[in-house]
């Protein structure tokens, strides 16, 4: 049975041409107790897909930007903002799983994929070209990526009880890290350019 929830959608004319194609939203919800937002600004696509219960989603756009959400499970909630001309995708799947995402600039691409309990990641992106790339399976992960320049690069898995942050600055930088379960905790800062950083750690015991 397909049951709505509350959704709110608001699209927000501008000045653009007349050739300009506006916004699409689209949302689809499956469940009880789901709540989703959009509000978009200029010419903009985005789309929420929600399976489940207690399910929370939010998108505000500015521009021209393309945004999916995509959840199932039980009390998750998940948040994009994109200024600009940006692209993300946050999915999770689970249990209390949460996510926040913030684009401001251009040509900034961010994949973000939960799944577990508890799990939590924060994604934050300005300039331009920036790429992030999170993966988390297992429970209670938490990463966070701040990026400011152009084309830094981040792609991360952890997988149970693990703790990332990177802090980019400057262009150029990239961090790869795969991180197992073991309750670990690790923070990576680059300032400059051409920077790389790939980071593996063994399963604890």
């Amino acid at each position: 049975m397909r049951v709505p929830g509350i959704a709110v959608l608001t699209l927000l004319a501008t000045a653009a041409p007349p050739a300009a194609a506006g916004s699409v939203a689209y949302i689809d919800q499956i469940g009880e107790g789901n709540w989703t937002s959009q509000v978009q600004t200029g010419s903009n696509t985005a789309q929420i897909r929600q399976t489940g219960s207690s399910l929370r989603a939010e998108q505000v756009q500015s521009g021209a930007n393309s945004a999916s959400i995509i959840q199932y499970g039980q009390r998750q909630r998940a948040s994009m903002t994109q200024t600009g001309t940006n692209a993300g995708l946050i999915a999770q799947a689970g249990s209390g799983n949460d996510t926040t995402l913030v684009q401001d600039g251009a040509a900034n691409l961010a994949t973000i994929r939960q799944s577990g309990a508890g799990n939590r990641s924060s994604v934050r992106q300005s300039g331009s070209g920036n790429l992030s790339s999170t993966v988390q399976r297992g429970s209670n992960n938490g990463s966070d990526h701040t990026q400011d320049g152009a084309r830094n690069e981040v792609t991360t898995v952890q997988d149970g009880n693990s703790t990332l942050s990177v802090t980019q600055t400057g262009s150029n930088n990239s961090v790869d890290s795969t991180i197992r379960n073991g309750g670990q905790g690790f923070r990576i800062i680059q300032n400059g350019s051409g920077m790389d950083i790939k980071v593996i750690q063994a399963p604890g015991r």
